[in-house]
């Protein structure tokens, strides 16, 4: 089932995985915290005819000859 060549897994490489996976769950769960803790609650208002100021702000009328 396996080649000739394959290495086995010691167990340096378990506790080196073992450790690897803490670490990334811990990482995890502290960008999970500071998501909760300062993202969550924070809001954003939207003002619709602001908005549209800000991406066109001298819309032309179709069909007004020169933009008039």
């Amino acid at each position: 089932m396996f080649k000739k060549g394959c290495q086995t897994v010691t167990s340096s490489d378990v506790i080196l995985r073992r450790h690897l996976g803490w670490v990334v769950a811990l990482k995890v769960i502290a960008l999970v915290a500071l998501w909760w803790f300062c993202v969550r609650d924070a809001g954003l208002r939207v003002d619709p005819p602001a908005v549209s100021r800000q991406f066109a702000p001298n819309p032309t009328v179709q069909g007004a000859p020169d933009g008039q």
